[in-house]
């Protein structure tokens, strides 16, 4: 393995997916003595800007003792103070690495992506781009798992209910935060394969994967905490098998798709459901 170009001062742009290891890998390179991701894991500023189905994120109300919330509404405002605030985290000779990992950024425009990446390269500054999927039935089941548990509901039959509903909402329209048939065409409009970084969240956590992402980000591999896990929901609820059966067929053509596209990364050994739906 090559060692990283330390010329160089990179901006992480994480595209998700939610509740596919981004937490965790926000921590672990934020922590490190070369980075700084300033004060917030997900700015929400570039789909806050550009997207109307998450213009809840730009902020009403700022009082400046509201710091975080009044530096993004201006960076919302202005978006070149956002650029130039990760430029000015880079002047800083011990940093080489700084970003945003939103997830819902997976939802991004080409046209979006691509001026992000210009906005950078203007300033001197190379963007990398960091993908992470998971087997999109469990990102489903996680998620909606995370919003009983914020809301104080998370027990088996409130679970149930809910998976029921989504699977009927998921026959009638596909969910935006598992379009990965989306953000992968988006991606490839907006960047050469030399800046994505495109794996499995199941494969994340292995040295071999993780060597390969500080390669990508032009930085030193340094050992992370592999035991540590930010935001993990798992279920001990039996799940019904015709409600797991139609969110099965719901994302049958993110199966089919990321196989063909991705072949290397193992799919039906890391996702189980991925043999019942891959055709």
């Amino acid at each position: 393995m090559t060692s990283p170009d330390h010329h160089f001062k990179v901006f992480l742009l994480g595209v998700g997916a939610q509740k596919a290891g981004t937490s965790w890998l926000h921590e672990q390179l934020h922590n490190r003595h070369d980075s700084n991701f300033g004060f917030c894991k997900e700015y929400h500023i570039l789909d806050a800007l550009t997207l109307p189905q998450f213009a809840h994120f730009q902020p009403k109300n700022s009082p400046p003792w509201k710091w975080r919330t009044w530096r993004r509404k201006r960076f919302l405002q202005n978006s070149n103070r956002y650029f130039d605030y990760f430029c000015n985290l880079l002047q800083r000779p011990s940093n080489r690495l700084t970003g945003d990992i939103t997830p819902s950024y997976g939802c991004l425009s080409a046209d979006t992506l691509q001026w992000t990446r210009e906005q950078f390269s203007e300033r001197g500054v190379t963007t990398r781009v960091v993908f992470l999927m998971r087997d999109p039935v469990e990102r489903i089941l996680s998620q909606q798992r995370m919003k009983l548990r914020k809301r104080g509901e998370l027990h088996p039959d409130a679970e149930q209910e809910q998976l029921r509903r989504t699977a009927r909402t998921l026959q009638q329209r596909s969910s935006q935060r598992s379009d990965y048939l989306h953000t992968l065409q988006a991606l490839s409009q907006a960047f050469s394969s030399d800046d994505l970084f495109i794996d499995l969240y199941e494969r994340l956590f292995t040295e071999s994967v993780y060597q390969r992402l500080c390669q990508h980000l032009m930085i030193d591999y340094e050992e992370p905490n592999w035991s540590r896990r930010i935001n993990e929901s798992r279920t001990t609820t039996n799940l019904p098998e015709e409600v797991l059966a139609s969110i099965g067929q719901s994302q049958a053509l993110v199966y089919n798709n990321v196989a063909q596209q991705f072949p290397h990364l193992s799919l039906e050994r890391h996702w189980p459901l991925a043999s019942e739906w891959c055709r």
